[in-house]
């Protein structure tokens, strides 16, 4: 791995480059149009409440390259929480699986440090076959559940 990856918490002062991040991610992997205006202000809300979750950031020197955002969900079938990633984005194709594993490592790593935390979970388009493939790589296995949801 790249040494000089370095992946921390984000701050407010990261907002406008996560929700730049979000939108494109959205376009490149569902082709989804996103607003900016909309993410910023949603990535704003995550910041407002822990409830909302939390974002990681992967920088090469002072320059953010990979996001990661996670949100928690409680089983009580387990009595703990499991922490869903809910994307991990890496701007830089030539070092993308070495963003994707330093984000994954450090989601899995504050999972592990918190007793209340039982797992970590993934969400990816069913039609993102490349996402899947990644995180098949990292060890995951895919569940048989399926999601569904209603927006309003």
């Amino acid at each position: 791995m790249s040494t000089n990856i370095k992946v921390r918490i984000a701050t407010r002062d990261d907002a406008k480059k996560i929700a730049e991040f979000n939108v494109q991610f959205a376009k490149e992997t569902v082709d989804k149009n996103l607003s900016l205006q909309v993410t910023e202000e949603g990535v704003h809300k995550v910041f407002s409440s822990f409830n909302n979750g939390f974002y990681l950031v992967a920088q090469i020197e002072k320059q953010i390259v990979g996001i990661c955002m996670i949100t928690r969900e409680w089983s009580d079938w387990s009595n703990g929480a499991f922490y869903c990633i809910q994307s991990i984005f890496a701007s830089h194709s030539e070092l993308e699986k070495e963003i994707h594993d330093e984000l994954f490592d450090k989601a899995k790593s504050l999972a592990k440090e918190h007793h209340d935390v039982c797992g970590i979970r993934f969400y990816v388009d069913k039609d993102d076959k490349d996402t899947q493939k990644t995180y098949e790589k990292l060890g995951l296995k895919k569940t048989p559940y399926r999601l569904f949801e209603e927006e309003f």
